[in-house]
């Protein structure tokens, strides 16, 4: 049973390391790819470097809090989100600055059990 859960959850954190990315036109016509991450910022910077294959300009940057698997609410885990335009860059880096609602630990309850003999 304990081989099962530690396979269970190495499954579960390759899954995060996938790295989603999306593409539409922009105002000036140029294709703007976006990379969301949740393993690591850096994450983002490759999947940036692989799409374009060369330098990239980065438009936007941002950092939220959200779950293992997504990132639909507030949770304990950090995601990365990157907007670029491949072709030309200005050299800046992304500084993925914190956005949206930080997450709060549920309050612990303290139980006192009783046994009775």
């Amino acid at each position: 049973m304990r081989v099962f859960a530690i396979l269970a959850l190495t499954a579960a954190l390759v899954g995060c390391m996938e790295t989603t990315n999306q593409s539409f036109k922009g105002p000036s016509g140029a294709t703007v790819e976006t990379a969301k991450c949740n393993q690591s910022s850096t994450a983002c910077l490759q999947k940036a470097a692989q799409t374009c294959g060369g330098p990239y300009l980065v438009l936007d940057s941002e950092s939220h809090a959200g779950g293992l698997l997504a990132d639909t609410g507030a949770g304990p885990f950090t995601w990365y989100s990157m907007t670029y335009e491949c072709g030309r860059s200005d050299g800046k880096m992304p500084t993925f600055a914190f956005r949206g609602p930080q997450y709060v630990e549920p309050a612990r309850m303290n139980v006192n059990v009783q046994v009775q003999r």
